[in-house]
């Protein structure tokens, strides 16, 4: 049976509206002279005639016209996309793809912590994976940031096996058995519920074995969400979820999705109890609270490895054996607490009270939610992310610690060398050419991120500027022990924006 989404039929109506509203018009007047031909008696039947059937070649003709107009305008490319054969992704091109996908994802990775060394793991093969996401992680975003069922996805599980290492088994079928289907994120169905066994449903042998197996603990977290819902819940006991265990609430009230429920706390807890070796891998896109790494001395290592698509995970198991050396560096600012950001206190989501006929269903999951059109006021200015938080520490701003305040600051990046830059600048009345010359004084290849900042000049009373600003960035080549690389930037035109 033909399936028809009527929302697609009233865009594609929507689409050529201009155009029917024409037809519509050369029809009406056309039939107009139809009828008045047919009740006019003064003119002679002959040409009546004539012009009646004149008016009916013109609506022929009209019709013809227009969806003419119509096929070679706005539904130009809908016909062309349903008249192309449909076409087939070679296997030759599938493995490019998944190759390049794979390196993208290598380079993307994020080491951010590595005390005593404890990554690479070349000393076993065998690792412990805790947590329920560990057999249900996440690949992409959802909506358009989605990915589709066309190809296989690699799962961390296999990610981690593809590089030889050997996943305890026992755990594995523990979080299958607890729940062994992510819940749906798309446009129309977001769950804000964080599926996890309560530390208090680990057996004891469950645990020992564990120990006895490896010594190596991964422990695993993620944040999920989609487009079509509001910004990530600021308070998420106020938009529903589900707990658990009876006996707390994983989100107790005012808590926030960016942080450690309750029921996470408990087993990262469980976990630094029983194993000295402690990694934490955060599988999500947006910035999480990982302060709690430092709390634990058991925690040694942290790696973000978000979106990893269809083959990322085999990037992950490379980078945790040493055969990827990690070079991504983080795109943002990773905080202590994200209820001292100046966003979460300047910025409020407000209703148009005009549109409240607009209010639609949101997700089913926990408490049915609804959505009106709205807007939020950012009044950071100039000031977001990085900015805010380099010119606070610059300007030395009153009753701001920046090592209390910024866990990662943005472009952090650890690797498994070290690098040595020096910088050296030539200027013409033209331009400023900045060269930063990058060698690897490790004992390990790898590759090293520069970026370039342009602190302008500031006039008291003048226009506002921010002390630190990202102009140019570059990453070097693959660079073997005692290596060097010369990066370049050329900022002339840059800076006359200023």
């Amino acid at each position: 049976m033909l399936n028809i989404n009527m929302e697609d039929v009233i865009g594609v109506i929507n689409t050529c509206m201009s155009q029917l509203i024409l037809l519509g018009v050369l029809l009406g007047l056309c039939l107009a002279v139809v009828i008045a031909m047919a009740v006019v008696k003064s003119i002679k039947k002959s040409q009546r005639f004539l012009i009646r059937w004149n008016a009916v070649l013109a609506m022929i003709l009209s019709i013809v016209i227009v969806a003419n107009l119509i096929c070679f305008g706005p539904m130009s490319n809908l016909i062309s996309l349903a008249m192309t054969p449909t076409a087939v992704v070679s296997d030759e091109t599938h493995a490019e793809a998944a190759q390049i996908m794979e390196q993208v994802a290598a380079e993307g990775f994020v080491l951010l912590e590595n005390e005593d060394n404890v990554l690479p793991i070349t000393h076993t093969n065998k690792v412990n994976l805790f947590g329920w996401v560990s057999t249900s992680p996440l690949y992409a975003g959802g909506g358009s940031g989605g990915i589709n069922n066309l190809f296989d996805k690699v799962s961390l599980i296999q990610g981690l096996e593809n590089s030889g290492f050997e996943v305890n088994q026992d755990l594995v079928k523990f979080y299958t058995d607890f729940n062994s289907k992510r819940a749906e994120m798309s446009i129309e169905s977001q769950s804000w519920s964080l599926p996890e066994p309560p530390a208090d449903t680990y057996p004891a042998e469950l645990l020992e074995n564990a120990k006895n197996f490896s010594d190596i603990a991964l422990v695993v977290l993620a944040r999920a969400s989609s487009e079509g819902h509001n910004d990530l819940p600021m308070n998420v006991s106020e938009v529903g979820y589900d707990n658990n265990s009876p006996n707390y609430d994983d989100f107790p009230a005012g808590e926030h999705y960016l942080q450690l429920s309750q029921t996470e706390r408990n087993m990262v807890e469980l976990v630094c109890a029983n194993f000295d070796k402690v990694i934490v891998l955060y599988n999500g896109a947006n910035p999480f609270e990982l302060g709690f790494v430092e709390e634990y001395p058991q925690i040694k290592g942290a790696v973000w490895c978000a979106g990893p698509g269809n083959v990322g995970f085999n990037a992950l198991g490379r980078i945790l054996n040493g055969e990827v050396n990690p070079s991504g560096h983080i795109p943002d600012t990773f905080l202590y607490d994200w209820t001292q950001a100046p966003w979460w206190n300047n910025a409020a989501k407000v209703n148009y009270t005009n549109l409240l006929d607009m209010t639609v269903d949101g997700m089913n999951a926990g408490k049915p939610q609804k959505y009106s059109p709205s807007f939020v006021n950012y009044v950071d200015g100039i000031y977001e992310g990085y900015k805010f938080y380099e010119t606070a520490y610059d300007i030395g701003m009153a009753g701001f610690d920046y090592d209390s305040v910024v866990q990662y600051p943005f472009g952090y990046g650890l690797s498994y060398t070290s690098f040595d830059r020096t910088m050296s600048m030539t200027s013409t009345a033209r331009e400023i050419t900045v060269s930063v010359n990058v060698t690897n004084t490790g004992s390990v290849a790898g590759k090293d991120v520069v970026g370039v900042y342009f602190n302008p000049p500031y006039t008291e009373g003048g226009i506002e500027k921010s002390t630190v600003n990202l102009i140019e960035f570059g990453k070097t080549g693959l660079l073997e022990p005692g290596q060097s690389e010369t990066l370049r930037s050329c900022i002339h035109k840059r800076i006359k924006r200023w």
